[in-house]
């Protein structure tokens, strides 16, 4: 399979000082660089000091903390929800003390960043525990992602005011550590060499899920759990479309928007290519969204508001004639979570931060045609820092099966 020529920015750090090479060059695990080391403990517990404080500045006693990205953060225990009970009780002037079933004790003492351990059995009320250690205690704040059966329950059990938590982490994990960066920069580097090495691999007559699962294949051969959205021809003008059995035909659109996790932070990539010749409309709607994406990336530093980063980029597509065929905002944050603060998107001016990560993701959509979506991670400085291989000179990738 041939390639038109592709050249990509690779990041080079705060310096930003880069390289141009072929991604093809970066298409197997050994060709990337090395994953960054996993966080610290002491970066849990400094994170852990900085949420008593924030507690504390709510009256708030405690902050209970069931399985979500929220208590990752906090504790360094990522785990999905189940029946059972487990959750992070952090005392504003106290320990973190962790509830947990006991059979589940040794496991999450291996990682947990915790204090202490307080577990029931199969046949206790894990609310009673609950309720129990926080006898005395006026007031707790429930994290947002907590079921409502699980805080009906602690409402009952435990008698005190109960407020939403959520608030206090939003502003501690708006900002990323350079750390975080760079976590977040290996799992970009590793979903665009995903990408390639699909788009390597598409053939004529391939339906859109046999693709998507050649993507999630590339992903495991780069030792990563990733996926995406794979869309073809007219129904890449769904900007979140599903999969579906659509045949590839030459002049099809070719759009893979994927992202994988490293470390527990997460990558968001979007290209738009093309299996055979594009057509005339195509090249010209492609050229206006990567112009988008420029204006989009130079307006995004330190201090900027974020409508305004979104309208620098929708201005250059309304100027083209095509502005009531973006119908999203331009990016959002991404983190531990896909889809988080801040986001660039009108009627947002809360000015970006130091340390912000987001998305640029600019996209034309034609109904019953196609659609381009350019999308890339960057960190905001006093200019942007792409965050992984970036699409900076990026043409249009035409596919030749």
């Amino acid at each position: 399979m041939a390639l038109s020529r592709r050249r990509l920015l690779v990041s080079a750090g705060a310096a930003a000082s880069a390289a141009a090479l072929p991604l093809s060059r970066l298409s197997a695990a050994t060709d990337l660089p090395p994953l960054p080391p996993p966080l610290p403990a002491d970066v849990f517990r400094e994170r852990q000091e900085k949420l008593r404080a924030a507690a504390r500045t709510r009256s708030l006693d405690a902050i209970f903390v069931t399985p979500s990205t929220n208590l990752a953060y906090a504790a360094n225990l990522a785990i999905g929800g189940s029946e059972r009970l487990t959750a992070l009780l952090l005392f504003a002037d106290g320990p973190a003390v962790l509830v947990t079933p006991s059979f589940e004790e040794g496991n999450h003492r291996k990682t947990a960043v915790i204090d202490d351990v307080r577990v029931w059995k199969e046949d206790e009320d894990p609310i009673a525990l609950v309720a129990k250690i926080l006898d005395g205690k006026k007031a707790v704040g429930v994290e947002g992602a907590t079921p409502y059966g699980t805080v009906a329950k602690l409402e009952a059990a435990y008698g005190g005011k109960i407020e939403e938590a959520t608030p206090l982490f939003d502003p501690l994990r708006r900002v990323k550590s350079a750390d975080e960066q760079a976590l977040i920069r290996a799992a970009a580097d590793r979903t665009s060499a995903a990408i390639d090495a699909t788009q390597r691999r598409v053939r004529k007559g391939m339906t859109e899920h046999q693709v998507s699962d050649l993507l999630e294949a590339e992903f495991r051969r780069l030792g990563m759990g990733g996926g995406g959205l794979v869309q073809f021809g007219p129904s890449s003008a769904f900007p979140h479309g599903a999969p579906e059995e659509r045949r590839l035909e030459k002049g099809d659109t070719v759009l893979i928007d994927a992202g994988c996790k490293v470390r527990g932070y997460t990558s968001d990539v979007t290209r738009t290519a093309v299996f055979g010749e594009p057509s005339d409309e195509l090249r010209k709607v492609y050229g206006v969204v990567e112009k988008a994406q420029t204006a989009g990336i130079a307006a995004l530093k330190a201090g900027a508001i974020p409508e305004e980063v979104d309208r620098a980029a929708r201005r250059v597509i309304e100027e083209a004639g095509y502005g009531e065929f973006f119908t999203h905002r331009l990016g959002h944050g991404l983190g531990m979570d896909g889809h988080e603060s801040p986001y660039l998107v009108h009627g947002n001016r809360t000015p970006l931060l130091a340390g912000n990560t987001v998305t640029i993701e600019p996209g034309i959509y034609m109904p019953g045609k196609f659609g381009v979506r350019i999308e890339d991670d960057y960190a905001v400085r006093d200019a942007p820092e792409p965050l992984g291989l970036s699409s900076r000179w990026l043409e249009l990738t035409v596919l030749k099966g």
